[in-house]
């Protein structure tokens, strides 16, 4: 899928406002070093995945006041209304018994959790909050409700950026490599079919904004 954005973007990029070209190109940097990691470099290749996709959503946002998580969820909105082919759902559902799943029940991938584990007594519910946040992706994955698969999912993978973007892991750690392993299949999955998308319905109308560090010639 990554050559397939790869293709695209060559074939069309002149075609594409600098901005939109920028953003386009960064992703595909980024998604391409994910690829050239070996298999022992999950954190390595999680942060490249995750840079991808942040190059992809991060927009100017001195009018655009959302947190990262607000902003990211905005986005998936706008992707999943303009996947006329159904194409992230597909994929989700070609995972979802095996990364989907096993991440969704991986309680060290809900923040919630981890609250209540350093000591804050107002998330002791978490079990049963987790037990709903399960209940809800598959009550969305059997409804082909993608968005909100897509916002239970992104939630989890949140946590897991925050562990080890945070200094919250060790390098190489097995505490971590399940989490990680099924992270990485997810992104790698989901964020060049995201890229396809923005490039198949660009238009002058819609050129999703403006990066919030440009490419700035001296």
């Amino acid at each position: 899928m990554i050559k397939k954005a790869h293709d695209l973007y060559y074939s069309r990029k002149y075609d594409f406002v600098e901005a939109f070209r920028v953003r386009c190109h960064r992703t595909l940097s980024w998604l391409q070093k994910s690829q050239d990691l070996k298999d022992d470099e999950l954190d390595l290749k999680f942060v490249s995945l995750w840079i991808a996709f942040n190059a992809l959503y991060g927009k100017d946002l001195k009018n655009y006041q959302l947190g990262d998580k607000e902003a990211f969820q905005s986005f998936i909105s706008e992707i999943c209304a303009l996947d006329s082919n159904n194409s992230l759902h597909h994929i989700l559902w070609d995972v979802f018994s095996n990364s989907v799943k096993v991440l969704l029940e991986n309680k060290f991938t809900f923040n919630l959790f981890w609250a209540f584990y350093n000591g804050d007594e107002s998330a002791a519910n978490w079990e049963e909050v987790f037990a709903q946040s399960k209940s809800k992706a598959i009550k969305a994955m059997s409804e082909q409700n993608t968005s909100q698969i897509l916002f239970v999912v992104f939630d989890r993978l949140y946590t897991v950026r925050n562990q080890v973007m945070h200094g919250g892991s060790t390098f190489g750690s097995q505490a971590n490599r399940i989490q990680l392993r099924d992270a990485c299949e997810i992104l790698e999955n989901v964020v060049p079919v995201m890229l396809l998308i923005m490039m198949e319905n660009y238009s002058l109308d819609r050129t999703f904004g403006q990066p919030f560090y440009p490419y700035v010639k001296d």
